[in-house]
């Protein structure tokens, strides 16, 4: 197979979907030192700086990544007991209503949940599409060329 074989259109549109994906994770993520500071104040009544909300900041930031890292190991078990497709699916899917239903969150409690389980679904998620897209490029090079243009979006390039 030569080195400079192009990319199909179908090829083409997986990987600008994967990059566009890639991004709305970047998008996810980063969002949280936005919107925290108002959430807190709202939720807790406590002003920056304070104990509690360096505290309640504290938790935001790791639970949430370390809960999406435990799962984001499992997610790679599940893409391979259910496939990369379903698993796909679902994964996006809970960080999209996770995502929706945070916004809505009447308590800090609730809105700790709903940022867990978005990061399960982002951390799940780039599990399965690198996976998936490392099979969809049998050609090494191709491969490895598709992996780091559309990880260029993801939240590690970040």
């Amino acid at each position: 197979m030569a080195n400079s074989q192009r990319l199909t259109p179908i090829q083409w549109t997986i990987c600008v979907i994967a990059a566009i994906g890639f991004a709305f994770d970047t998008y996810e993520l980063l969002m949280l030192p936005l919107v925290l500071p108002p959430a807190l104040l709202e939720m807790l009544h406590v002003a920056p700086g304070t104990p509690e909300f360096n505290h309640w900041r504290g938790l935001m930031f790791f639970i949430p990544a370390l809960v999406g890292g435990v799962f984001g190991l499992l997610g790679g078990y599940l893409t391979d007991r259910l496939g990369r497709r379903r698993v796909l699916t679902w994964s996006i899917l809970l960080y999209a209503v996770s995502a929706f239903a945070a916004g809505y969150s009447t308590s800090i409690w609730m809105l700790l949940f709903f940022r867990c389980t978005t990061f399960v679904g982002v951390c799940v998620e780039f599990v399965a599409a690198t996976a998936w897209l490392a099979e969809l490029f049998p050609n090494p090079q191709q491969r490895e060329r598709v992996l780091g243009y559309t990880q260029f979006f993801s939240s590690s390039a970040a």
